[in-house]
């Protein structure tokens, strides 16, 4: 089995580190999601705003940024990155926040997984703004389990499987998995339409949902002898590029990965029932002693408004 990790390449020269002017865009374009919006907390033009996302562009040679219309939305590498960069910033503002510079009460730090926030979060921080124009949400992406016991985190959208003591469980969303691969994989393999065809592709597991792929198999064919996934990712996000990038076939959850269907960079096959998942999904999670907050309560209000449409979405797509 050929193990991924992110960040597993050879080791190479580190690059030297964009310009912080740069950075500072484009950590407001991701939070905001608006050049404008973006102008406006930087006292910066919008003209500005766009100049110094396009240097970003032009230092990496990836684009992070594309227009759709009057809007503006992150592209994948965009999202993927935009996790790092406002994680590095929120350790800047939690430094702040140390000496008194911020006002506490409008802060609220929210832990995510790097899946979410590419998917789910980041594309829909402009509506938490327009909801709660007086809080000041700070999101941070990470695979490991937040330690509310220690880490200096309000709530966290989770992987897991609750109960857990002192905390506060709300599931946001009902996931279930079906095969997912990039057009151009199915292509050359295919026609995909029985079990034993989809064999025939390297399978890809991600280690946060262990003996997924063996579950599927006994559920959609029992009498197939065990397969073992050939690949496997660090974590979902990991797992999905590995997937996108045409090295195989993943067990993607839905409703979450909804959006990558319907941008075309992946096909889900739909020849079989959806799997359903057991009580592991993703949570919603903070202490008991914060359960009349209004803060979290208003992060809650967003998050289920964006569950409710990636339902809707992954309806659309028969799934």
């Amino acid at each position: 089995m050929l193990i991924v990790e992110a960040g597993s390449s050879q080791k190479m020269s580190s690059p030297a580190l964009p310009p912080l002017t740069s950075l500072r865009a484009f950590e407001a374009i991701a939070r905001f999601g608006s050049v404008k919006l973006a102008a406006e907390s930087l006292n910066l033009t919008p003209s500005a705003i766009s100049h110094q996302i396009r240097a970003l562009e032009a230092h990496f040679g990836v684009q992070l940024v594309e227009r759709k219309g009057r809007n503006i939305a992150l592209t994948e590498s965009g999202a993927v990155y935009a996790a790092s960069v406002l994680n590095a910033f929120n350790e800047l503002f939690r430094a702040s926040d140390i000496l008194g510079i911020r006002k506490h009460d409008r802060v609220v730090r929210v832990s995510v997984t790097p899946t979410f926030a590419m998917l789910a979060a980041l594309p829909n921080l402009e509506r938490f703004r327009k909801a709660s124009s007086n809080l000041d949400l700070r999101l941070e992406a990470r695979n490991t389990t937040v330690d509310f016991a220690k880490d200096d985190i309000d709530a966290a959208v989770q992987l897991g499987t609750p109960p857990v003591p002192g905390l506060t469980f709300h599931r946001l969303l009902r996931s279930r998995a079906a095969p997912c691969a990039a057009p151009e994989l199915l292509e050359r393999f295919g026609p995909i339409s029985t079990v034993k065809d989809l064999c025939k592709l390297p399978l890809i597991e991600f280690s946060t949902m262990p003996d997924s792929w063996r579950a599927w198999f006994q559920a959609n064919d029992p009498d197939l002898p065990s397969i073992e996934p050939e690949l496997l990712g660090d974590s979902l996000l990991t797992a999905l590029q590995m997937a996108r990038s045409g090295m195989g076939v993943i067990l993607a959850p839905f409703p979450l990965v909804s959006p990558m269907i319907t941008s075309g960079a992946l096909k889900a096959l739909t020849h079989w029932p959806s799997f359903k998942l057991d009580s592991r999904d993703f949570y919603f999670t903070y202490r008991k002693v914060h359960e009349a907050s209004n803060r979290i309560k208003a992060v809650h209000q967003w998050l289920k408004v964006i569950a409710r449409d990636l339902e809707a979405e992954s309806a659309m797509l028969g799934i």
